[in-house]
């Protein structure tokens, strides 16, 4: 990562000279206090009359590159399985987590200055900014520094195992971009924003498995066919062990690394809506269990059929009631194939990626102490 890169040359070059590039973020939230994290500062730029508005907001922010660094090319590479990228480098990187760790959307807005010159240079204007069911709230910047902390110990995790070294920063920054894209296509395109909420957690699954998946698990009715033809047990099972194979359960996975990573305190948070009623799911485990293999089917129909992906939230108005299926113009959806809200995906998924930082990162502390 830029970042934990860049806290690497802060700390082993202090006292040298550094330059300094300063940006302009906004979003709809306030802050206090500051996060400083040595080569990267931010904090709140400007004091609303109204600290409950949900208007627009600039924060600034600065990041420190050592001199050496920006005159010198570096002709040799880094070794193919540790090289990094982002578009748009350290501000874009801190961008896309101000978001996943606060749910409020950030967007750099412009650059303001590189190396003592004057830029100014604009990136994105007040309509980029996605509104959210936290907008005008007030954030403690305290709160989130720890959230970055646990970088390092997913950094350390990537490195713990001595066998084969596990991919944890990319994947993790590759599902924190997908995040950062579905706020800004909530209010625009309600299939895009899920698929990109889809796609974050699918990055994540890469050495992600579950055990005990049988053949019956995947389709019951090929397991049966099979077993009719067969008498020999042996054979089957190195049929089933040839057919359901690791992409073959990616919906499995899905679901289940899902489940596996809800824990109380999603359910306890104080902030989550009533989520009680038909209409909004995810009123328990099961729940999300069965709602999270419609979105899976829906995203499979959209990406490999091009169909249309089932409305979202129920808020349109139909020819027919939520509870006997929906039909817009010529489109029917079943009962059994509409998805909640985006929204209350987009706080499971927030949770999930949290709860995976967190457990990645402890495990990447404790190898260092063993």
């Amino acid at each position: 990562m830029y970042l934990l890169e860049a806290i690497d040359h802060y700390k082993s070059n202090k006292g040298k000279e550094f330059f300094e590039s300063e940006y302009e973020l906004l979003c709809r939230v306030h802050l206090t206090g500051v996060l400083d994290l040595g080569c990267v500062y931010l904090r709140f730029w400007e004091l609303p009359l109204h600290f409950e508005s949900d208007e627009v907001r600039a924060v600034y922010l600065k990041t420190l590159s050592l001199k050496d660094n920006t005159e010198n090319i570096i002709n040799e590479a880094p070794p193919k399985d540790e090289q990094y990228y982002i578009p748009g480098g350290l501000p874009n990187e801190i961008t896309i987590l101000m978001t996943l760790f606060t749910r409020a959307h950030f967007v750099l807005s412009r650059i303001l200055r590189q190396a003592g010159t004057l830029l100014m240079n604009k990136y994105a204007s007040e309509e980029n900014v996605a509104r959210g069911d936290i907008d005008g709230n007030t954030l403690r910047l305290k709160d989130i520094k720890p959230c970055f902390d646990m970088l390092e110990g997913l950094r350390l995790m990537e490195k713990s195992e001595k066998s084969r070294k596990v991919r944890r920063l990319e994947p993790f920054m590759l599902a924190a971009r997908f995040y950062h894209l579905a706020f800004s296509l909530i209010y625009k395109d309600e299939t895009l924003a899920y698929i990109s909420l889809i796609c974050a957690i699918e990055a994540l699954l890469h050495d992600y498995d579950i055990q005990n998946f049988s053949l019956e698990d995947w389709n019951e009715r090929v397991a049966k066919l099979i077993k009719s033809v067969l008498s020999n047990h042996k054979k089957y099972q190195e049929i089933e062990q040839a057919i359901v194979s690791k992409p073959l359960r990616i919906k499995q996975r899905f679901k289940a690394f899902i489940i596996e990573h809800i824990t109380d305190k999603f359910w306890s948070d104080p902030t989550r809506p009533d989520e009680k009623n038909e209409l909004a799911g995810f009123k328990d485990l099961a729940d999300i269990e069965k709602y999270s293999d419609r979105i899976y089917d829906a995203r499979s129909r959209a990406l490999h059929d091009g169909m249309p992906f089932p409305p979202s939230g129920w808020r349109i108005k139909t020819e027919r009631p939520p509870g006997l299926g929906m039909r817009i113009g010529k489109k029917e959806w079943k009962e059994n194939e509409l998805i909640p809200p985006v929204g209350a995906f987009e706080r499971i998924v927030h949770h999930v990626l949290l709860e995976y930082l967190r457990r990645e990162s402890e495990q990447g502390f404790n190898s260092v102490k063993k």
